[in-house]
């Protein structure tokens, strides 16, 4: 009866159980990282499939996946990087999909209340925004900038993604800046101004499966993102 045990034992090393199946690594736009770990959370209990989440700014992802990062999916902040990864023939048939749209906030928390268009329009001090060579967000902040002719009159403390321009605010280093408005609705933080939506284009985050050895799994994930229940909650975190 032992012997058998240990013959069951050895089985069990050589042949894992059928159920269970390789982790799926998924390159997230910084803005979405704490959306992407709940909702990676919840597909893990219901699917038995873990998710490696890796987050940086949306161009810095598209370097690495081009290069060959082993990511299996790529959730960016924006269309363009996803377009330029079927051009690269990084993704096979697998057609991009909308999963958020993002919003702006001009954020001031050292303000005493939530500050107004006319606040951000006399604003002369640093502002916190985005690096708009590698982030969506940053692309957008220029862009509303721009709307008001404001863009190149004043000193611009660039974060390397959407999430570091949040910090450089929150971290009280630079007094104001332009960030995810999702980020301030999750944070539950106060003193912000909503970016009118017309002053930039839209930002529309897309995703893609890439090509690997993991599509089936990664179709599950993206199915499971473009749920309604999770969509509602994506929406519930400050996204369109």
């Amino acid at each position: 009866m032992f012997g058998f045990v240990i013959r069951l034992f050895c089985i069990l090393l050589i042949f894992p159980s059928i159920s269970s199946q390789a982790a799926i690594n998924i390159a997230v736009a910084s803005n979405f990282k704490v959306s992407a770990e709940e909702i990676a959370e919840k597909f893990t209990e219901k699917f038995d499939i873990d998710v490696n989440i890796s987050s940086a700014s949306t161009g810095t992802l598209y370097q690495q996946i081009l290069h060959g990062a082993p990511f299996d999916l790529f959730l960016s902040a924006d269309q363009t990087h996803v377009q330029l990864l079927q051009q690269a023939n990084k993704v096979g048939d697998n057609q991009r999909f909308v999963y958020a749209q993002g919003r702006l906030g001009f954020w001031m928390p050292l303000a005493e209340k939530a500050p107004s268009i006319d606040t951000l329009i006399s604003y002369a001090g640093r502002l916190a925004i985005a690096n708009p060579k590698f982030a969506p967000y940053g692309v957008a902040a220029q862009e509303a900038l721009t709307y008001l002719g404001k863009w190149g009159k004043q000193q611009y403390i660039q974060g390397s993604n959407i999430s570091q321009t949040y910090q450089f605010v929150e971290s009280k280093n630079v007094a104001a800046g332009m960030v995810a408005y999702a980020t301030l609705i999750q944070k539950n933080k106060k003193h912000f101004l909503l970016i009118p939506a017309e002053w930039h284009q839209p930002i529309i985050q897309s995703g893609v499966v890439l090509n690997t050895e993991q599509t089936e799994q990664a179709n599950l994930f993206r199915d499971f993102l473009l749920s309604e229940s999770i969509q509602q909650l994506i929406h519930s975190q400050g996204y369109n």
